[in-house]
């Protein structure tokens, strides 16, 4: 079976799923990931700049567009921004799938199951194609996905807003999320912390922000420095990504205070293993993000303003007691005392996500596909 697996450097999470399923695919099977627009050097600049811009500066424009989606009648799916995507991105798209003749293509991106979506209306593609959703809240730009042979989903929970937008009960597939198999793997949290020169009895926090590095991160620092522990020994891992400029200005900022409890690295390969040594962690509210720390059994705080659907993910898992959220970075203070001063506080978070999170999710969504080929 060739697989062809499409995705789009929109963040870093579409790639990383993508980089997921192909790691697990072996022979005979045969897979190739594909970035849309990625031969593209200007478009895929233009879309870079303009996530980065909403992230930092234009949230509120952001958000303004996927609430106007989300209302909008869902038989026009294919208008819109929607539309502007697809004519962008088909004549490439369609020349990777001649090209290639993949049996089965699998999306990671919204963008590219809209546009294989589209070319199987104009019969232009024969094979199968799976989408692979990673909110927990119906995203306004899936559903131009609805003639996907399946969509795959983090969660049941998903589903119920999906039906109703077009979706049908028997298309989706609560499989998990596409983790990494570092995520899935057992690593004992003493003997990381062993190699990464932590005491064992430390309080370790860790702050990421996606592979940008895009948030207050001096705010946050500022924040978890004024949290009294009780006497205990107190680390912080700060990850800020590609976002060399922020990590200067951090370790300057840090060296000037004389605080020596604070490790400041750029982008890591190996965060699954800087999850699995933490106690606590600090992160936007991606879906990607909360999945690789519910796997590695580390409790989750979601940073302030998050973006539209980073806040929706944060409300629907927060209700369920699955993690907790900052109003105002000065909030981190008194959220690291709780966390780090009682015990069963955490404890009791992490028994509910164990039994909300499903596991193995790249191993369901390929059996699943080898099931139906």
């Amino acid at each position: 079976m060739k697989i062809l697996i499409l995705t789009m450097t929109c963040g870093e999470c579409h790639n990383t799923m993508a980089q997921a399923i192909a790691a697990a695919i072996s022979a005979p099977d045969e897979c190739k990931i594909c970035d849309i627009y990625g031969e593209n050097e200007r478009e895929r600049r233009k879309d870079e700049k303009w996530y980065l811009l909403c992230l930092k500066w234009f949230s509120h424009i952001y958000e303004r567009f996927w609430n106007h989606y989300r209302r909008r009648d869902p038989m026009r799916r294919y208008c819109g921004t929607a539309d502007v995507g697809i004519k962008r991105g088909w004549k490439e798209v369609e020349q990777e799938l001649v090209a290639y003749s993949p049996d089965v293509v699998i999306c990671t991106h919204s963008a590219a199951s809209n546009i294989v979506c589209r070319l199987k209306i104009h019969n232009r593609f024969q094979g199968k194609v799976y989408a692979v959703m990673h909110d927990f809240v119906n995203c306004p730009y899936w559903e131009g996905s609805v003639l996907c042979d399946a969509v795959f989903t983090p969660h049941e929970l998903v589903n119920e807003c999906l039906i109703g937008r077009g979706f049908r009960s028997e298309q989706l597939i609560p499989t998990g999320f596409p983790l990494r198999q570092e995520f899935e793997t057992s690593l004992s949290k003493e003997k990381l912390r062993e190699e990464f020169g932590v005491p064992q009895d430390a309080f370790v926090v860790l702050a990421l922000n996606g592979g940008a590095g895009i948030g207050n991160m001096k705010g946050l620092v500022k924040a978890l420095m004024r949290a009294d522990l009780k006497g205990k020994t107190f680390y912080v891992s700060v990850v800020c990504g590609h976002n060399e400029k922020a990590k200067r200005k951090l370790e300057k900022f840090c060296a000037k205070r004389g605080w020596k409890n604070i490790r400041i690295h750029g982008f890591v390969q190996d965060v699954p293993r800087y999850m699995k040594a933490a106690d606590l962690y600090f992160c936007r509210g991606g879906m990607g993000s909360f999945c690789e720390a519910m796997a590695s059994g580390v409790n989750v705080v979601v940073r302030e303003h998050p973006m539209a659907q980073e806040r929706c993910n944060r409300n629907i898992l927060r209700a369920r007691g699955l993690c907790e959220g900052l109003k105002h970075v000065s909030d981190a203070t008194a959220l690291t005392e709780r966390f780090a001063t009682d015990p069963q506080f955490g404890e009791e978070m992490r028994s509910r996500v164990a039994a909300f999170f499903i596991p193995n999710g790249v191993k369901n969504i390929l059996d699943y596909i080898h099931a139906h080929a």
